[in-house]
């Protein structure tokens, strides 16, 4: 089998996401900010399913963090047909409770990185003979959810832009 990409693969959805995928013999690169953690995972997930594991530790709130990620899978020569963007954080409280900066690194992490990983990948996924991008969403992208506003805003654009993006790629090898 080839590569699957996993963000936020170090804990919770995303470290299920790469066992389900390691379990069908997918190798994986998995991207966290945890190095210990991902370390952890890597080692478990070899262990358990004799698959290929790498992974990078990164902050995927920085503004270069989707380059980052592309540029180490093409230094390395890892060509993906799974990406999974599943890292993601949500503030509770107030909005005013936090800075424009913390409200910020919500909206990169949980937005703008996944948007810039689809575009840096979107080629090599169409080189692929069958090649799938899976991005999480939330519950919370169906309502307003006071409290939540700023990530549950994040969550409703996740869900249309992966809407979206599965009718541009519907006649092509990529499944959205």
């Amino acid at each position: 089998m080839g590569n699957a990409l996993v963000t936020g693969a170090s804990k919770g959805i995303g470290k299920a996401i790469a066992e389900e995928l390691a379990a069908r013999k997918f190798n994986l690169l998995l991207v966290a900010r945890s190095q210990g953690l991902l370390q952890a995972v890597a080692k478990d997930i070899i262990g358990k399913y004799k698959v290929e594991v790498d992974y990078l530790s990164t902050d995927l709130s920085s503004p270069n963090a989707a380059e980052q990620v592309f540029n180490w899978c093409k230094e390395k020569n890892y060509s993906i047909e799974i990406l999974v963007n599943n890292a993601g954080y949500g503030l509770s409280g107030p909005m005013e409770k936090y800075s424009i900066a913390e409200n910020t690194s919500m909206m990169q992490v949980n937005m703008i990185t996944p948007v810039q990983l689809c575009q840096f990948f979107l080629p090599t996924l169409k080189q692929q003979k069958k090649a799938y991008i899976l991005n999480i969403a939330s519950s919370a992208a169906y309502q307003a959810v006071p409290y939540l506003s700023v990530y549950a805003g994040t969550k409703s654009f996740v869900l249309s832009y992966s809407r979206g993006l599965r009718q541009e790629l519907k006649k092509t090898n990529v499944s959205v």
